[in-house]
């Protein structure tokens, strides 16, 4: 053996002495996954945080192209309601009279009678 060597064997052969069973600690039980397992986690988790993202997005995209509406842009009905017309009570014999939104026709007035 050379020099270095036999050195070399010395200082190995010193630290092993050096160590004894006070200083190792129980062995670890095996954990749950390896480096592959927790890299999936980590995608999931990362997927799950941008697919989140991507959905505040797209609410606030459709909040902000919504048009807004004031009362005063609020569309009026488009049909107006007939006139009424009140019915007559048995017992008389008068004629109904035009509402003021009906025109008149021309002509005679009806006699009652």
């Amino acid at each position: 053996m050379t020099g270095p060597e036999q050195r070399l064997r010395e200082a190995l052969e010193a630290r092993a002495a050096s160590v004894t069973y006070k200083d190792l600690r129980p062995p670890l039980p095996p954990s749950a996954g390896g480096p592959l397992v927790r890299m999936l986690r980590r995608g999931v988790k990362a997927a799950g945080l941008l697919g989140l993202a991507a959905a505040l997005a797209a609410v606030m995209l459709m909040l902000s192209d919504a048009p807004e509406r004031s009362p005063a842009q609020v569309p009026a009905p488009s049909r107006t309601p007939a006139p009424h017309r009140p019915s007559a009570t048995p017992g008389t014999s008068a004629a109904p009279t035009p509402s003021p939104d009906v025109p008149r026709p021309e002509g005679p007035e009806p006699r009652a009678g």
